[in-house]
């Protein structure tokens, strides 16, 4: 009865030790990568965009165009070369790449689009599969910043960028190679735009009043006031 009593309490530890390992690895980086994942199976795309920093994701998006695209790429070094910033200040203006991605996920997500695309795209930027993301090799870079290289069922890998923004971790960016995303990952996240102050009221300065016409040496003012009385 002893031997019997005491294998039940090291398999009852056992099972704690499991299930304490189970909660950090599916903690963190992870635990985000597992709630997209869940996301996408249902598709929830509010609970997909809820696990990303868009604001960030669309700025290191525009990045990536500028290294995959030789013509804006040239545009970024010609830009900043002139000092009127890069492609993403450029183009700020006239792409709004947040609302575009946004809308593209939303709809790629509640549709079933994105997943079933990814399962079968042979070009290494599209990581959005369940069991692509369940399975990510993690790798942390300290304590707030993270890459998780994920390989879909067509065997491309890619690499997705995470932060801790608050107690949260949020997916960043995406790329082809480690190094940037790494990059991604370690940056600061991208600053709100600046509200343009408005402009102090000025007040409105007293106009000059005309100084009042002194009389001449001699003149009678009681005349000058009958002057302008009608006699009947």
């Amino acid at each position: 009865m002893k031997i019997g009593s005491r294998s039940s309490r090291y398999f009852f530890v056992l099972i704690i030790l499991a299930a304490l390992v189970a909660a950090c690895v599916a903690s963190g980086p992870q635990k985000a990568l597992d709630g997209m994942a869940e996301a996408l199976k249902k598709n929830d795309s509010a609970a997909f965009l809820a696990g990303m920093d868009m604001k960030s994701f669309a700025n290191n998006e525009m990045k990536n165009l500028a290294k995959e695209e030789a013509p804006l790429g040239l545009l970024d070094s010609l830009g900043r070369s002139l000092g009127i910033g890069g492609m993403d200040e450029i183009l700020g203006s006239i792409v709004d790449m947040e609302s575009r991605l946004h809308n593209q996920f939303n709809r790629g997500v509640s549709t079933g689009e994105l997943m079933a695309q990814c399962r079968e795209v042979e070009t290494p930027n599209c990581p959005w599969v369940p069991e692509s993301l369940n399975n990510a090799k993690i790798t942390e870079i300290g304590s707030a910043a993270a890459v998780a290289q994920v390989t879909t069922p067509a065997r491309m890998t890619s690499w997705l960028a995470l932060r801790k923004v608050g107690d949260k971790w949020l997916v960043v960016g995406r790329a082809v190679m480690e190094s940037t995303a790494r990059q991604y990952a370690a940056a600061k996240s991208a600053p709100d735009a600046p509200a343009v102050p408005a402009a102090p009221a000025t007040p409105d300065e007293p106009k000059p009043q005309p100084a009042p016409e002194k009389p001449a040496p001699g003149q009678d003012t009681m005349a000058g006031d009958t002057q302008g009385v009608t006699k009947i």
